[in-house]
């Protein structure tokens, strides 16, 4: 009797139309829809740091690309909103689905309806002339991340750093580490040291070249939300995490 009250109920569902899953907005919001559906299924293989078989440029655990140690300009990949119709098309889970890729995404299996869907609304809202999708607006009730790190060990000029990034709403958490580097001309700046990911990692920080003093480091982390409204580009938070001493 159970049993046939729990399929009437199903029954309903379905008549109703399905599981109760809401429609899918018309215009995605990258924390609250896109990224949960890119770590169910994307960013094993497309998070940083990228598998070797995947391309260097289809980086999914982020939205907007990071820093490479170094370098001033972003050169971690595009980030998810940059690849949004790539995405889409890749993921695409009709049978008789054809593309010049060499796979279908995620392999062996497919996207339920509703995710596809999601990641489809996101690709359709893609600036058309940057190809970027929009970031949207976050979680009304967004926690912000934190990060904690310590020096773990120091052969010669090589420092190596360990951090943990915690989120308490558990979003997909990028960015960089930042502290002193050397420009062109061997003059101290600040930059990007190290790249941020959710959970812990060690990194190697080669501080070969800086002249001796005390270092503060801060970290910059975002977690999706936006901080800074449509039009801007720092929806981050900037922390203090430690000051390095160097002899």
């Amino acid at each position: 009797m159970r049993a046939l009250a729990l399929s009437l109920v199903l029954a309903a569902g379905v008549a109703a139309g399905g599981c109760g899953l809401d429609d899918p907005p018309e215009v995605p919001s990258w924390q609250v829809d896109v990224m949960p559906v890119l770590a169910a299924n994307c960013v094993r293989c497309h998070g940083y740091p990228l598998n070797p078989l995947v391309p260097s440029s289809f980086r999914l655990d982020a939205y907007a690309p990071t820093l490479l140690p170094g370098f001033s300009v972003p050169l971690e990949g595009t980030g998810g909103a940059g690849v949004a119709k790539d995405l889409a098309t890749a993921s695409d889970p009709d049978p008789a689905f054809t593309t010049t890729l060499t796979k279908r995404m995620p392999p062996n299996r497919r996207l339920g309806e509703h995710e596809y869907q999601i990641l489809r609304n996101w690709s359709g809202a893609a600036d058309a002339v940057t190809n970027e999708a929009p970031r949207g607006p976050g979680r009304a009730d967004n926690r912000s991340p934190s990060i904690t790190m310590e020096e773990v060990a120091r052969e010669g000029s090589v420092l190596t750093l360990a951090f943990e990034v915690r989120d308490l709403d558990h979003d997909l958490v990028s960015g960089n580490i930042f502290g002193p580097t050397l420009d062109v001309q061997d003059q101290v700046q600040v930059g990007a040291i190290g790249v941020v990911v959710s959970g812990r990692r060690t990194f190697a920080w080669d501080t070969t070249g800086l002249p001796a003093g005390s270092y503060d480091i801060t970290a910059r982390l975002d977690d999706g939300a936006d901080l800074d409204g449509p039009d801007g580009d720092e929806d981050y938070v900037e922390v203090p995490v430690m000051t390095v001493v160097l002899p």
